[in-house]
């Protein structure tokens, strides 16, 4: 979050989706490494998929499990939310893997204003909320 509560989102692609139509917006993250904690894995996304780093992780504030389809593949993942804000807003996408390049379009640091009157399709679906709460513990 930057230091108007606004959470930074990227956009992204399905693959899958040969018209090129199916947008919508996440929170950055990925997998956790073997032998790695949540908290070390949530620095390492945050870094490799925004430039960020150095900040002050709380969490995980929230935890949940999904099952989606990944580009056409069914997925079951287990979240877990960390939070912390930050004054650079300077991104960099340098160490965005090769799916990375191909699924995300842009980002976009968004008000939960924004994100509720936008009509935009955005994950997880109680973002909002979860924003507002990591805003009140970072």
């Amino acid at each position: 979050m930057d230091q108007s509560d606004r959470v930074l989102l990227s956009e992204g692609r399905d693959l899958s989706d040969t018209g090129d139509t199916v947008r919508f917006w996440f929170t950055a993250g990925g997998g956790v490494d073997e032998g790695e904690s949540f908290a070390r894995a949530a620095e390492r996304e945050l870094l490799e998929e925004t430039g960020q780093s150095g900040l002050s992780l709380i969490g995980p504030f929230h935890s949940r499990e999904s099952d989606f389809l990944n580009h056409g593949d069914p997925q079951h993942q287990v979240e877990h939310f960390f939070a912390a804000r930050t004054n650079d807003t300077a991104l960099s996408d340098h160490g965005w893997t090769e799916l990375e390049q191909a699924a995300m379009t842009t980002w976009r640091w968004w008000s939960t204003e924004e994100l509720v009157f936008e009509g935009v399709q955005y994950f997880p679906e109680n973002l909002v909320d979860l924003v507002q709460l990591a805003a009140a513990q970072v």
